[in-house]
């Protein structure tokens, strides 16, 4: 399955778009204001929640709890003087690739695929290719999403 993640840069309360091969719209993230910890939801076009994401205010890291139903996931992104690490809690999966340029997969404990993402012009692409995970990939790739970055690297005359 290929989802692609979209940034919305209105000043509404949505900041996510995602979108299916068809271009048509699946999910959408929206943020809730003035809340700590921040607040993060998934929600259907129909405006169900499928994804509750907290981001717990912990120092040096951005720390991400998931709930979809009963189920709880934690994912972490450290950043180092190395370069960044992610951790997932809760389950066997581990990101290789490179994470600052949003381009990544997500790899069970067995070494198979369950998503990649790589970052177009204008989107994120997601290929799923575990469906039962599907909203658990959707929620990391939001939230890596949420790194600001540079995409265009320049030198500055200091």
């Amino acid at each position: 399955m290929k989802l692609f993640i979209k940034r919305n840069i209105s000043p509404s309360d949505l900041n996510f778009t995602v979108f299916d091969e068809l271009g048509k719209e699946k999910y959408f993230v929206k943020f809730q204001k003035a809340k700590t910890p921040v607040r993060f939801f998934i929600t259907d076009k129909d405006d169900n929640v499928m994804v509750k994401i907290r981001r717990l205010p912990i120092v040096g890291t951005n720390t991400f709890v998931f709930k979809a139903g009963k189920k709880h996931l934690t994912f972490v992104e450290l950043f180092t003087k190395n370069g960044m690490y992610c951790y997932f809690y809760g389950n066997n999966w581990h990101i290789t690739g490179d994470v600052m340029s949003k381009n990544f997969s997500i790899i069970d404990v067995d070494n198979s695929v369950i998503s990649s993402q790589k970052k177009d012009l204008d989107n994120c692409e997601l290929v799923i290719f575990d469906s039962t995970n599907e909203l658990y990939c959707v929620a990391t790739s939001i939230c890596v999403s949420m790194i600001n970055t540079v995409d265009n690297l320049a030198a500055q005359a200091v």
